[in-house]
């Protein structure tokens, strides 16, 4: 038997194979004179959702998104103040939601954002610097973009043998 066949034989009996996913996120600035809740039913059909920021990283990368297309007004994205009146996502599943995913807030303090006292700014845009602003869902900027993002699921599969020293990760797409 040659040393390959060892190996497979190995791999076969050992069961040392596994499934991962990752996900990728791809962000569009869509330029349309929408409301919130327009531009929400806009990427829900064409795409996943308004784009939901989880922590300073993925706000980088929204941010950059923007600044690519040279815009400098307020661009919505998914933070609504829902019937809690409290501050949340737009993903419709809240299930979904890992630990801390809810808890990143960038407000433009500047502007005394968030305006928890005004019961009209129930919806959230986003500068071009990144800072967040509360505006009425109703407001239809004369610019009018907003941030949509998409999901992709991307699996891969791993197969994985020990030898006496080391460990072998072969990835397989």
């Amino acid at each position: 038997m040659q040393f390959s066949e060892y190996v497979f034989m190995y791999l076969k009996i050992t069961g040392l194979r596994r499934l991962s996913s990752c996900l990728t996120y791809e962000y569009y600035f869509v330029n349309m004179n929408n409301n919130w809740t327009e531009a929400q039913s806009y990427c829900r059909k064409n795409y996943t959702d308004l784009v939901t920021i989880d922590n300073p990283e993925e706000m980088n990368r929204v941010i950059n998104r923007v600044n690519l297309t040279g815009y400098t007004g307020p661009a919505w994205i998914g933070l609504e103040k829902g019937n809690s009146w409290k501050w949340q996502w737009s993903l419709e599943e809240r299930r979904l939601y890992s630990d801390g995913q809810t808890g990143f807030s960038n407000w433009d303090s500047s502007v005394g954002a968030p305006h928890t006292a005004d019961g009209n700014t129930n919806c959230v845009g986003m500068k071009d610097n990144g800072k967040w602003n509360d505006i009425p869902c109703a407001y239809k900027s004369p610019t009018g973009f907003f941030v949509c993002y998409d999901v992709t699921f991307v699996l891969r599969f791993h197969y994985c043998f020990f030898t006496v020293s080391h460990l072998f990760t072969h990835h397989i797409i």
